[in-house]
């Protein structure tokens, strides 16, 4: 299991564990003011702090490696982070929270200058305090089967699903990213720091299966599939691999299937 498994899961996966989308603990770990500042400062942050933050690294790859890409990560950790989670999981959430709310994303909003809906508040009711917000009060209130149609949908079209914290262990969101989230940009692109980690699963290919059409390696968002030409087939790299599963939808001859990452010693620490 995860560091956040042990510490917040109660003997299972941190994000199955229903208390951590709780009133109790959110007013626990955070604050309606709090929340609420950091809300409004959302869109800024990822606009100009972290284009701010990608300079710096430019200019000092030694220093920003050694000083401020811990730091960053570190902070992440305590504040918003996110973890990778495969569709069925998702669905679990969804099916286990008692408010759904579908939210604009920041993160496409930053990247393309378009209000795309990809983003959903789960557990407990945020929408008193996002109401006051600009860029988070036009939310839409969605039944869990409506919720769970729609997630199948970004599932299928390529996008991976996560849990994010606003200030840890509390989850506040249900988000579907693809190469447009700055979360992605952020740590793969980027490389500035560590703010999504790494699923409870690793994809494995079946070699008997696989048709070596490659759709999976266009597919995946983290590098982690390899195309053997001798062969024709493709395998997966597990140490790059973050269990997210998107690859399964593409792949038409159904040879991809997760396996708990746990059960694999060569990634079973590796978050």
């Amino acid at each position: 299991m995860c560091e956040f498994c042990t510490q917040h899961g109660e003997g299972k996966k941190w994000y199955e564990n229903i208390t951590n989308y709780s009133e109790e603990v959110f007013h626990q770990v955070n604050s309606e003011e709090n929340l609420r500042s950091f809300l409004e400062g959302f869109y800024r942050s990822l606009k100009v702090d972290v284009e701010k933050a990608h300079r710096w690294k430019k200019r000092f790859p030694r220093i920003y490696r050694l000083i401020a890409y811990p730091l960053l990560t570190r902070q992440q950790k305590k504040t918003h982070f996110g973890q990778i989670i495969p569709l069925e999981d998702a669905e679990n959430i969804l099916d286990s929270t008692a408010t759904i709310v579908r939210l604009p994303c920041i993160c496409r909003k930053v990247t393309t200058g378009k209000e795309k809906r990809y983003c959903f508040g789960v557990g407990m009711d945020l929408t008193p305090i996002m109401k006051d917000v600009p860029d988070f009060s036009e939310f839409e209130r969605l039944s869990k089967e409506e919720a769970k149609e729609f997630i199948r949908h970004l599932d299928a079209g390529g996008n991976t699903h996560s849990v994010w914290t606003f200030n840890t262990p509390f989850i506040g969101a249900l988000c579907n990213c693809d190469r447009d989230c700055m979360a992605w940009r952020f740590q793969m692109k980027m490389d500035l720091g560590r703010v999504m980690w790494k699923g409870e699963y690793v994809a494995e290919i079946d070699p008997e299966r696989c048709s070596g059409c490659r759709e999976c390696i266009r597919r995946c968002y983290f590098r982690a599939i390899n195309y053997d030409r001798r062969n024709a087939k493709c395998s997966v790299n597990l140490r790059n691999c973050y269990g997210c599963g998107i690859c399964r939808a593409v792949c038409k001859d159904d040879a991809i299937t997760l396996r708990d990452r746990t059960e694999i010693p060569a990634v079973a620490d590796l978050w």
